[in-house]
């Protein structure tokens, strides 16, 4: 049995400058992220409008779709905002 396959070794810095392990991801995939939350925050709050607006058991669909929506651009201010240093 080979030991060294088992071996924990810590991985090579990628080329774009950051690392595997540093948790960090590049500014232009941050700002496509932030885009992409603000584009489903914004189906899901047109989502909840509509069922709003049919009114009858849909409120349920849009009290979660607004809670959903809410969340969603939350997470997309996240992303955009910078971090001060």
């Amino acid at each position: 049995m080979e030991t060294s396959a088992l071996s924990a070794e810590l991985p090579e810095p990628r080329r774009n400058g950051t690392s595997a392990w540093s948790g960090t991801i590049p500014a232009v995939q941050r700002h496509l992220l932030g885009l992409l939350f603000m584009a489903i925050a914004a189906a899901l709050f047109l989502l909840a409008i509509y069922a709003a607006r049919q009114g009858g058991a849909a409120w349920v669909v849009a009290i979660a779709a607004g809670a959903l929506a809410a969340w969603m651009a939350d997470l997309a201010r996240r992303v955009l905002v910078r971090r001060r240093v």
